[in-house]
């Protein structure tokens, strides 16, 4: 088990923040890009080595890639252009990944982008996954799916695609805060589960909130689980106090 951060969660620029969260003691670090996602160094000339040059330097690895304008680019977007950016997107992602010794990219569905129940079974949305997968299925990247459904729709989302390169990235905080048992869900995603973020609820330090930890540990253990968990939680205060804190809890728990 490996233990990363998210890139933003720290209070220190993009190029800095592969240095800083070696230096706090993570394993790895998950890239996250805004909407305007060309403007980051993966899209520009030359990103890619840079990239690799920080994290090399840094003695850390890339965990993921968090596409969070994705929400904005969506399967089931109105628009078809903006429609076939989103797949564009997520097809030129698959194919970076593995320049960047990754397999996971985060796929969210938050806000406008959020997957109703409806859309579950329409081909325009399960088009839409199959196309970005296929590229996903052929560079030995996964899409982890992280939005507002059940563990169960999850699983008939990932059974109306069909393909290996589709799980689910667990957020046993959102989960918990939507009213979902995440312990349950966990073992009922079992070998869907792609990777895990850690947060509690309610803002709060790991082991602060509502989410069980001791009952999500025990349904990770329960799946074989043994990849990487990325921490998204909050830096109140003093972003790297909180970092080394929620970092400190998941080694001493797990």
């Amino acid at each position: 088990m490996k233990v990363g951060i998210r890139d933003g969660m720290l209070p220190v620029s993009f190029e800095e923040s592969f240095r800083k969260a070696k230096e706090i003691g993570f394993d790895g670090v998950e890239i996250c890009m805004g909407v305007n996602y060309r403007e980051h160094p993966l899209w520009q000339e030359g990103g890619i080595d840079k990239v690799n040059s920080l994290a090399d330097a840094a003695g850390i690895e890339v965990s993921s890639l968090s596409p969070g304008g994705f929400t904005a680019y969506s399967f089931m977007h109105p628009t078809d252009s903006t429609r076939s950016e989103g797949i564009a997107k997520l097809q030129y992602l698959a194919e970076t990944c593995p320049k960047l010794g990754a397999r996971v990219i985060l796929v969210p569905f938050f806000g406008n982008g959020q997957i109703q129940e409806a859309h579950i079974t329409v081909s325009r949305f399960l088009d839409g996954l199959k196309a970005a997968a296929e590229t996903a299925e052929k560079q030995g990247v996964f899409l982890a799916l992280e939005s507002t459904l059940s563990a169960e729709q999850h699983l008939q989302i990932i059974d109306g695609v069909g393909s290996s390169a589709v799980g689910v990235y667990y957020d046993m905080g959102n989960a918990t805060g939507f009213g979902y048992d995440a312990p349950s869900e966990i073992r009922e995603l079992g070998s869907a589960v792609t990777q895990m973020h850690i947060k509690d609820t309610g803002g709060n330090h790991a082991g602060e909130g509502d989410v069980d930890f001791p009952a999500v540990f025990d349904a990770v253990h329960a799946i074989g689980y043994d990849s990487w968990f990325v921490l998204e939680t909050p830096g109140k205060d003093n972003p790297v106090a909180s970092a080394e804190r929620n970092l400190n809890f998941v080694r001493t728990s797990f």
